[in-house]
């Protein structure tokens, strides 16, 4: 009988923690909105490349882009381009960037990107693939993306 009741304590502890889960990951979908997503196809012997999606928020506080990733690179960042002496240089920004209440966040070539570095794979020209995006206090966010040569 105290088996069955261990059991019984586990199960619920178990479903608590799969429905918190659920509830956060919703959350998270009626806070921010991210779409047209893509990754340029990299240039042939290169083994990095950028990634690009607006990011809106959709709620009345600020929220805060902190992190990037991918299953298919070794290491990603993001980067702002900014001009320096009349010279355009590549920054990471690695504080991440505000996204005020009704605003979207544009990451989007010449500008804010996502730096993709130690490519694992080929990237096939439009493929699907995925990015995922943290932002602080609501974790990571799995976005949909498609591999182009240039602007979609």
């Amino acid at each position: 009988m105290e088996n069955k009741l261990q059991f019984i304590r586990l199960f619920l502890i178990v479903i608590a923690v799969l429905s918190a889960n659920v509830a956060a990951s919703q959350s998270a979908t009626d806070q921010v909105r991210f779409s047209n997503g893509w990754v340029k196809m990299p240039m042939p012997g290169m083994h990095m490349t950028a990634a690009f999606v607006d990011i809106e928020n959709l709620i009345t506080s600020d929220l805060r882009l902190i992190a990037v990733r991918t299953s298919f690179s070794a290491m990603s960042e993001l980067h702002e381009m900014v001009m320096v002496n009349n010279v355009m240089q590549m920054r990471h920004a690695g504080d991440g960037w505000i996204i005020a209440p009704g605003a979207t966040l544009n990451l989007a070539p010449g500008g804010k990107h996502a730096m993709l570095m130690g490519l694992k794979s080929l990237l096939q020209n439009h493929s699907a693939t995925s990015l995922e995006f943290n932002i602080e206090g609501m974790g990571w966010i799995s976005v949909p993306a498609v591999v182009k040569t240039s602007l979609p």
